[in-house]
């Protein structure tokens, strides 16, 4: 894996004024030196409804041999419905090989076989930047060998990957209709120094001030020094959303000036009506195959936080276990009788 500035891909994902296109044309763009291994980077934004199987919304395909390109869309509408949907259940950051649960057998997948290995691709690298909501974004890059993500791509692609669906849904809501939501305009204002210039909203109170403007400083900390001395921790402290509400971006004014603007963010979330919205929102990122860790930072939120609430989940709803709890918020159980 190229060694590159990950925070590029963050900051490329927050141009939110770009039309579509050149949007995603911009994210394969800053993607390809981390994820190209000979086989160039299809990038590809997706929706999907409740817990069905993708729809593509459009895609990009950046330094892919023509032939190869020619046969993406194939590859993945021949695939089984199920194996379409492990990307959305095993988290954001996995291998081909992973995603099948192979070693040297994924050698002989048939589809592989088929369609990838006469081009000397023999496994793959998968992003799947997805979000209770159903909208994100993802990028697929071959490998010309057998490979497994390291522990360290995950963290770090599961973060990343934590901007990029944030992102895709807040792009939706300021082009969209607002569909009865209130979300369009910002609920604060603050200077690169942190100082708050307006407020309005759940923003006006003082702990959300104080959050915010937290958030704010860390937001420049990152794009500081720290960004080339220590990559990892500059993207760990930049939190994918504030309070679970959240996302911070930039505006630059005609005069030159920069302004930090604190969009409400908010994942759409449905589940059991005895859960509260936040265990709800915890609930649809566990099933999307994140750990306890990456709920947090998605959320921004305390890990210990993620915990308590799905505690309280399983209690209202009689589990006993995590499985038991995503099976039954996804209707493949009934809850146990009173």
């Amino acid at each position: 894996m190229a060694k590159a500035d990950l925070l590029s891909v963050v900051d490329a994902a927050y141009r939110v004024d770009l039309e579509d296109t050149a949007w995603l044309a911009g994210l394969a763009e800053v993607v390809l030196p981390h994820l190209d291994d000979g086989f160039g980077v299809a990038a590809f934004e997706f929706y999907r409804p409740g817990d069905g199987l993708p729809e593509v919304v459009q895609r990009c395909h950046l330094g892919i041999p023509d032939k190869l390109a020619a046969l993406y869309p194939t590859v993945f509408q021949t695939m089984d419905p199920e194996i379409r949907q492990r990307p959305f259940r095993m988290g954001p950051c996995i291998t081909g090989s992973q995603m099948m649960g192979m070693r040297r057998g994924f050698l002989d997948e048939p589809h592989m076989k088929q369609y990838a290995q006469k081009f000397g691709m023999y496994d793959s690298f998968w992003i799947t930047a997805a979000e209770p909501s159903g909208r994100g974004c993802g990028f697929h890059a071959g490998r010309s060998r057998l490979t497994r993500a390291s522990e360290a791509q995950v963290r770090q692609w599961g973060r990343v990957a934590a901007h990029l669906s944030n992102a895709v849904r807040l792009r939706h809501t300021l082009k969209g209709p607002p569909s009865g939501r209130t979300d369009a305009e910002p609920e604060a204002i603050f200077d690169p120094s942190g100082k708050i210039h307006d407020a309005t909203g759940k923003a006006r109170s003082e702990q959300a001030r104080e959050l915010l403007r937290h958030a704010v400083l860390m937001l420049e900390k990152s794009r500081g020094p720290l960004r080339t001395k220590d990559p990892e921790k500059s993207l760990e402290i930049r939190k994918a959303l504030v309070a679970g509400r959240w996302s911070l971006i930039d505006q630059i004014e005609q005069n030159g000036e920069r302004y930090i603007v604190a969009r409400q963010n908010e994942p759409t979330v449905t589940g059991p009506a005895l859960l509260s919205k936040r265990e709800k929102e915890i609930i649809g990122y566990a099933q999307l195959g994140h750990h306890d860790k990456l709920i947090a930072y998605d959320l921004g939120i305390a890990t210990s936080t993620v915990r308590v609430l799905l505690g309280r989940a399983k209690e209202k709803l009689g589990v006993r276990s995590r499985k038991e709890l995503l099976e039954l918020c996804r209707g493949a159980v009934r809850p146990k009788a009173e």
